[in-house]
């Protein structure tokens, strides 16, 4: 009877620790009909499957702070990593499921299957995407959801300058290895007077 149990533990633990979710706090903007909102914080997760693709959900996503959509999630989502930046573009149908709360009042499991197009990069910091939710044939209109900013993904968050090498060029433009000489320098980009 222990090893059945310890057996059931074993994969238990494995299938949890094999899925492994990362939540994102970003500014989310919504733009329909060319009007956009405000930013505001929102939060994503994103969950890494076992068999390496994702699941992206915006749950709880509200429609210009009145209309309550609902739990935006997007399954199957396959990414290209290049310099630890993935990449993922996505065109699916998918049902808006309801929110927390009283399910009659969200809007999106009434929609039945909406098509929705995703595009982004995430690295272990920051996601930016965009969500394209063509509610045309209902509304006559398409959702245009920003989360993050791509700037934010794809730049190098700091640079070390005490570690980096010193470039310095004399007055004349020409390169020097040392300062040697009382005069104006360029030291790293930043002009220097030596007495």
């Amino acid at each position: 009877m222990k090893k059945i149990l310890l057996t059931m533990f074993m994969a238990v633990t494995t299938m949890f620790a094999m899925a492994q979710t990362k939540t994102y706090t970003e500014d989310l903007v919504v733009t329909t009909n060319g009007e956009s909102t405000e930013p505001q914080q929102t939060t994503i997760s994103v969950e890494q499957n076992a068999n390496g693709t994702y699941t992206l959900a915006l749950n709880n996503f509200v429609l210009g702070g009145m209309i309550q959509v609902g739990n935006i999630v997007i399954e199957d989502i396959t990414v290209e990593e290049n310099n630890n930046i993935k990449s993922f573009t996505v065109d699916q149908n998918i049902i808006i499921t309801a929110g927390e709360g009283n399910a009659d009042d969200w809007l999106g499991p009434q929609l039945g299957e909406v098509p929705v197009k995703l595009t982004g990069k995430m690295n272990d910091e920051h996601l930016y995407c965009t969500i394209d939710i063509d509610m045309s044939e209902m509304f006559g209109q398409i959702i245009n959801v920003v989360f993050g900013s791509e700037d934010n993904v794809t730049s190098i968050d700091s640079i070390n300058a005490e570690n980096s090498a010193k470039v310095i060029y004399d007055i004349t433009g020409r390169r020097v290895n040392e300062i040697t000489t009382a005069g104006i320098y360029i030291v790293n980009g930043k002009k220097v007077f030596v007495k």
